[in-house]
């Protein structure tokens, strides 16, 4: 049909639909309280059209137009009443049911996510196992420092970096608990995708590239790094030392573990050194050698030196994913 005609039905159509849609609301219902006047009636909850289908416009042969009709899902019951009196125009219809439109988030790294009950940390990158994909950061992003239940939702951006509304991106699956008496703790946890993340991406890393889907397999074929960052953005660094024994966090905080410490850790200052390689807020960060664009490490602190110099600790990442029993996505 002619889009002149195309558009005079869906008008009516979709009047036909609002019709439709306001006699398939929920009764209303009321809660009966102590208000002024005896036995007061209050509204606990305004009645609302249930959305039927939306109606538009379809492309069709020879500059032609057909009749556009999307049923939801749970309203097919109403296309036979939506759709009568059409007759020989049903030719022109192009009917979709059991339709359900919703957000769709695609999630890439290196940007604000965080467990609901801290400020702020840096979506590291994406991992997997036989039965699921995950996000990984720090035990301190997502699992807030061991304080958390399984399942706890991780939203995008974070707390600290919430203007509107946040977007649950995930739910916390696992994570290596940090102690103050086992010097191989890692500061790591992962969480499942929530319904609402439709894609990902597990390679592109915006203003770096695509890495690769292996990690380095030695920390000392390294010297070089790169990395994305919620407060930094893309910095650039060298590695200062491997091996690292000793490294003292104080996690602080009630309920939290105090101070931990780490063994055989990988220490990061920026290329040039003045320029900070990270700093708070980036923790979660996947550190990335630049020769290669494969995984090496994951950020997870730092602080300056008497000559303020900032000095990034990492953990290697074969580590992380064996200690997770993870593998970066395939």
């Amino acid at each position: 049909m002619k889009l002149s005609s195309c558009r005079e039905l869906k008008q009516q159509i979709m009047g036909r639909a609002q019709g439709l849609a306001v006699q398939a609301r929920p009764a209303r219902r009321t809660t009966r309280g102590r208000g002024r006047g005896r036995g007061a009636d209050r509204i606990a909850e305004p009645p609302r059209p249930v959305p039927l289908a939306a109606v538009g416009v379809a492309p069709a042969d020879h500059s032609q137009y057909k009749l556009a009709v999307r049923i939801y899902r749970g309203q097919e019951r109403h296309c036979d009443r939506l759709l009568h009196g059409l007759g020989a125009h049903m030719d022109e219809v192009d009917l979709v049911t059991g339709l359900r439109y919703k957000p769709r988030i695609t999630l890439r790294a290196g940007g604000s996510c965080g467990h609901f009950k801290i400020t702020a940390g840096t979506l590291g990158g994406f991992v997997e196992d036989d039965d699921h994909y995950y996000i990984m950061s720090n035990n301190h992003v997502l699992a807030n420092g061991n304080f958390c239940f399984g399942g706890d939702p991780i939203q995008q951006p974070g707390p600290d970096d919430v203007t509107t509304t946040a977007r649950v991106i995930g739910h916390l699956q696992r994570w290596f608990p940090l102690s103050r008496d086992d010097p191989g703790s890692l500061d790591v946890a992962l969480a499942r995708f929530s319904d609402a993340v439709e894609y990902f991406d597990p390679y592109r890393y915006t203003g770096i590239g695509t890495i690769g889907r292996e990690p380095v397999a030695s920390r000392y074929a390294v010297t070089r790094v790169i990395k994305r960052g919620r407060t930094t953005d893309v910095t650039r660094g060298r590695v200062s030392a491997y091996e690292l024994d000793g490294v003292s966090i104080d996690y602080g905080r009630r309920g939290h573990p105090g101070v931990v410490t780490f063994d055989d850790q990988i220490e990061i200052v920026g290329d040039p050194p003045t320029r900070d390689f990270s700093a708070g807020g980036d923790s979660g960060s996947f550190i990335i050698d630049r020769d290669t664009m494969r995984p090496y490490a994951l950020l997870y602190g730092g602080g300056p030196d008497a000559q303020g110099i900032d000095r990034t600790l990492a953990h290697f990442m074969p580590d992380v994913l064996g200690a997770m029993n993870v593998r970066l996505v395939q």
